[in-house]
């Protein structure tokens, strides 16, 4: 059949306009690799000075806040019971409010430092460090007046939460705690409004992409900005993303390759001059791991560079060449050189901050010296990778692969029986919207709780508490005990601690909850039993925690410090819900001492193959993790 005449033309001008964007995209990239090439190494100087000091400055000035609020709300820790106390505290906000400040200030500096870099070089002028380092201090003090501080949301919240087109090495990571993520991924209405929220935020970016170049090069304020912005990307809003997403692509296919290929041949290399050596950066096994941290450490350097570079071409490219230079301002163009007193000054500056650092590093983690011992791993729920969660065939898969520790969640039924599942009602896992609460145990009986998962599971049912300590105490096995339950459960605490004296388990069990308060009931019922504060946020000094014998804290406020003051009380470390074994060796070398986790074969697997050494290994692996989640 033939393509009418109309078909042909729509044809004929789709190659067209494909054939244009592609040679416009081809000069894009060769004018951007210039800019970069004639400006490389100062470019590369002041992203890795701003790089080091935001590194060493935020966690100083991180911890410095986490201490200020605690001692303006009167409490030694934070924790989810008295989270709403310390973040509602009007010190704790306006600490926190020039924390944040701070931090963007940080980012707006080093991109302002770039694109002056970039529009010298556009102009056809040189630069050098001490104009950069001008340029970021004139934009972080034209950022400080009110009518800029919109500036505060895009650096602080929209940028980071794109990850798309990260400007600044600095740029403030949001980092979703596991079980945050977890949350989104398995719930579909969660899902959903996530990736609508994402997209529509990487379009919004795209139209005000070049606010922050107007902002930095003119006299003008973020509002104006943001109007150039939309004025300059008007009918190039399509080519303006599709461009900067296949250089997103091209810029991480092409550090991910130069990774590998680094760190393949030094592998191979090493192995051939020391032959087959035990140290830490010659294992085969860890090539993926260093490949993966090189990546980060180049991403980070290069990856702002570059897309500032970027950010600068297509902007004068819709900027009017005529006007550039009256539109812009002068200040912006100005090339400043360094004084001798602001050498001596800066050089100086350089020297304290050269010597106090290492001396407070040293003095804060000199016990990392110490070689740590090798963690336990718990089924959390099960294992309920390859088994319905929280039922006996999950816990019975998990013995067979001769873990110590099951992780388990309890509810009370209407009659009085305490059995497992994790959410109060049981349509996540039947598909009937029953709550547990409501129903007695025979109905629960009823339900299957497995044919929702491939196999041979479709008349499992719910187990009750008993059944699985009864089976732990024949395999030798500990538990956690979670409760969850509800606020109108009669005795519920009284019934858990029946049913695990009566099956003898009471000093092969842990109880935990995540509500204080039950953990609290739980010391009065019984002081001798074994408990842990369950939390998805810890700071500060967790040992201060006066009813709790343990913690079980989410793995992504696990820190070598906490873990060494909670030991030297006497007290164990307990983390969830660790599913990739990349987080392994970082845990094993802050000395935890259960690692829970949804697929304890793939973790058991990653723990027998850890490093339990002391001093530089150790010292190693963690400033590795620290490198690994830069941009995660």
């Amino acid at each position: 059949m033939s393509v009418p005449l109309s078909g042909k033309k729509l044809l004929n001008h789709i190659k067209t306009q494909t054939v244009e964007f592609f040679s416009g995209f081809r000069l894009f990239l060769l004018n951007v690799w210039l800019l970069f090439r004639q400006s490389f190494k100062e470019v590369m100087i002041f992203v890795l000075l701003c790089s080091v000091f935001t590194v060493m400055a935020t966690s100083l000035l991180r911890d410095l806040l986490v201490q200020l609020m605690m001692k303006v709300s009167g409490v030694t820790y934070i924790v989810p019971s008295n989270l709403r106390q310390v973040l509602l505290n009007p010190l704790s906000i306006i600490m926190i409010i020039i924390f944040l400040i701070i931090i963007t200030l940080f980012s707006l500096f080093e991109i302002a430092g770039l694109l002056h870099a970039f529009s010298m070089g556009q102009a056809g002028r040189s630069t050098n460090l001490f104009s950069m380092f001008a340029a970021g201090l004139r934009a972080c003090r034209k950022a400080l007046h009110p009518k800029n501080w919109l500036l505060i949301v895009f650096i602080l919240v929209l940028f980071p939460m794109t990850k798309v087109f990260p400007l600044a090495s600095s740029t403030f990571k949001l980092i979703l705690p596991g079980f945050v993520n977890q949350t989104i991924e398995y719930t579909r209405s969660l899902n959903v409004v996530y990736r609508v929220a994402y997209l529509f935020i990487v379009l919004f970016l795209t139209v005000y992409l070049f606010s922050i170049n107007s902002f930095v090069m003119q006299k003008t304020s973020f509002i104006k900005s943001c109007k150039e912005s939309r004025h300059l990307g008007k009918g190039h809003f399509g080519e303006i993303l599709l461009t900067l997403i296949l250089l997103m692509i091209i810029l991480n296919f092409t550090i991910n390759s130069v990774s590998s290929i680094i760190i393949i041949n030094w592998n191979e290399v090493a192995s051939w001059m020391f032959g087959n050596s035990n140290n830490i950066v010659l294992k085969a096994e860890n090539v993926g791991t260093y490949t993966y941290v090189l990546r980060q450490i180049l991403k980070s350097l290069i990856s702002p560079a570059v897309n500032n570079s970027a950010l600068a071409v297509l902007f004068y490219r819709y900027v009017d060449e005529k006007d550039m230079m009256l539109t812009l301002s002068k200040d912006a163009f100005k090339s400043k050189k360094a004084s001798k007193k602001g050498v001596i000054i800066f050089l100086a500056a350089l020297a304290v901050f050269a010597t106090v650092t290492p001396i407070y590093w040293i003095n804060r983690y000199s016990f990392l010296f110490e070689d740590v011992e090798m963690p336990l791993v718990c089924a959390h729920r099960g294992d309920n990778v390859n088994a319905p969660e929280n039922t006996m065939a999950a816990f019975e898969l998990a013995a067979s692969e001769n873990l110590q520790w099951i992780e388990l969640d309890v509810h009370q039924t209407s009659d009085g029986v305490i059995v497992c599942n994790h959410d109060s009602t049981i349509k996540r896992v039947t598909g009937q919207n029953l709550s547990i609460h409501d129903c007695t145990f025979d109905e629960l009986k009823k339900c299957e709780f497995g044919s929702w998962m491939p196999g041979n599971y479709e008349h499992v049912t719910v187990p009750t508490l008993e059944e699985v300590l009864t089976f732990a105490k024949e395999n030798e096995m500990h538990v956690q005990v979670e409760l969850k339950g509800n606020p109108d459960d009669v005795d519920f605490e009284e019934h858990v601690l029946e049913v695990i004296n009566k099956t003898g388990m009471h000093d092969n069990v842990m109880v935990i909850a995540q509500d204080a308060s039950r953990i609290k009931r739980i010391m009065e019922l019984d002081p001798t039993i074994t408990k842990a504060y369950c939390i998805f946020i810890g700071l500060g000094e967790l040992e201060d925690i006066e009813y709790t014998d343990n913690i079980s804290i989410e793995e992504s406020y696990v820190t070598p410090e906490l873990v060494r003051r909670m030991h030297a009380e006497g007290k164990k470390v307990f983390c969830w819900t660790v599913d990739l074994d990349d987080t392994v060796q970082y845990l094993i070398s802050c000395d935890v001492d259960v690692i829970g986790t949804d697929n304890p074969m793939l973790i058991s697997n990653a723990v027998e193959k850890g490093d339990c050494s002391g001093g530089i290994t150790r010292i190693f692996h963690i400033v590795m993790h620290v490198i690994a989640n830069m941009d995660k």
